[in-house]
């Protein structure tokens, strides 16, 4: 009898461990959790109903680390249940917002709404206290704080982090998504400090870079995180995916649409896109009150440049000039190819004073350049010719303004050409003012 009652006992421990280590491979299959609870309900009922068939003068003393154990195993159980109905929660929402961020990456989401985005999703999967969103900027390959949540106040936007520097810029460099461990084993392995002073605000637990077909756009950081999930890695890979998809579609549909604006030969807008940002700034400035110039000039003696050089050289004179036109306007300034050997330049928030330094200077600069055969132009020189009109003194509309400028222009061809003049006060009658324009034209 003790050497069944021994038997058995061994028998009731083995099948605990066995329940145990099935219980912990069935966890990450949540589709057979249903499986488990019924295999674990079972073996509960199995245990009771063999004991109370056993006769009185046989059964075992009670020994409530069976049943201890039993009980414990349903406790873990339950909590698997819960954890895994937090993580489905959890990953409802973040399919939820799917369906819209692959419409608004359809419909070219703009690059401002890429980074809000990433930061909203990021919250509702892992709660974390804070998240960071850096892109790259390609001219100095460096990352720069866009977006955030939950950073110090001391901490401002456009923080920049070099490609290897700590954490983050590591991974920028490795192109590789890590947590906390990783980053613990690389600097047990390699001796490398990813650990920078100037760092210690950010909470980066898990990070993942924004790759598109090898090249990093950007990189998300993410720390405080109280929501953990076994493949966590996985996941802020995939936000990651979405965002530098994001971000390479917006790339696209602005070059296309750059393109569509652009003259082909002199990589300035075209006359169409001009007159749209005209009219734009016109209201802008009608309503903020601030002043608007424009300049407008073209080529002296260009036609008999042509005729003497050839289309290709002229057409290499355009290009030219489009590049030294480019290299001189600011980021706000709008210069286009307005027809044949004619540009525009305007200048928001440009007094007449300024513009006409600004003019002044593109023509001193175009007579310079060493120009194809520059010295057989009548003047010894590729030079222009042009007029400088300011909003409100000289036009309170684009189509006055561009008058204005036109009338300043020929009365500069009619001085001599290569100088610039200011557009002047309509005084004259409309009689007049055609004829003086007239005069400079021949």
């Amino acid at each position: 009898m003790k050497a069944r009652l021994g038997t058995w006992n061994r028998g009731d421990t083995i099948g605990m461990k066995f329940l145990k280590e099935a219980w912990a491979t069935l966890l990450e299959f949540p589709e057979l959790i249903w499986a488990a609870a019924t295999l674990g309900t079972l073996y509960v009922g199995w245990i009771l109903g063999r004991r109370r068939s056993r006769p009185a003068a046989e059964a075992p003393p009670v020994r409530r680390t069976d049943a201890d154990m039993a009980v414990q195993v349903m406790r873990d159980m339950k909590a698997g249940l819960a954890r895994l109905e937090a993580e489905n929660a959890s990953f409802q929402h973040f399919f939820q917002l799917l369906p819209d961020f692959t419409r608004a990456i359809n419909n070219r989401m703009d690059r401002r709404a890429v980074g809000p985005f990433l930061v909203k999703v990021s919250e509702q999967l892992f709660a974390p206290s804070q998240v960071l969103v850096f892109s790259l900027d390609e001219k100095v390959n460096t990352l720069v704080l866009t977006h955030q949540h939950g950073l110090a106040e001391d901490v401002k936007m456009g923080f920049h982090v070099k490609i290897g520097e700590g954490r983050i810029g590591y991974v920028a460099q490795h192109k590789v998504s890590m947590d906390t461990n990783d980053f613990i084993r690389e600097m047990r392995q390699t001796g490398a400090s990813l650990e920078v002073s100037g760092h210690f605000r950010f909470r980066t637990e898990l990070c993942a870079p924004m790759i598109h077909e090898g090249r990093v756009m950007g990189v998300i950081s993410v720390g405080g995180i109280s929501r953990h999930y076994k493949y966590e890695k996985t996941i802020l890979s995939l936000i990651a995916d979405l965002g530098s998809i994001a971000l390479h579609n917006y790339a696209l549909f602005s070059q296309v649409q750059e393109n569509a604006n652009l003259d082909g030969l002199t990589r300035l807008y075209n006359k169409r896109f001009f007159m749209e940002r005209l009219a734009h700034e016109m209201t802008r400035a009608d309503k903020a009150h601030h002043p608007v110039s424009l300049f407008l000039f073209d080529l002296d003696n260009f036609k008999q440049y042509n005729d003497r050089e050839g289309h290709q050289a002229g057409d290499e004179v355009l290009r030219i000039t489009g590049r030294l036109l480019r290299d001189m306007v600011r980021p706000d300034d709008i210069a286009a190819r307005y027809g044949g050997e004619e540009f525009v330049v305007l200048l928001p928030h440009t007094p007449k004073d300024g513009a006409l330094t600004f003019a002044e200077r593109l023509r001193q600069r175009l007579a310079g350049h060493d120009y194809a055969n520059a010295a057989r132009q009548p003047l010894g020189c590729v030079s222009l010719s042009g007029g400088v009109a300011t909003r409100p003194d000289d036009g309170s509309d684009g189509r006055t303004l561009i008058a204005a400028a036109d009338a300043a222009l020929y009365r500069a061809k009619g001085k001599g050409r290569n100088r610039v003049e200011a557009a002047t006060t309509n005084l004259l009658s409309g009689g007049e003012e055609e004829l003086l324009a007239g005069t400079g034209q021949g």
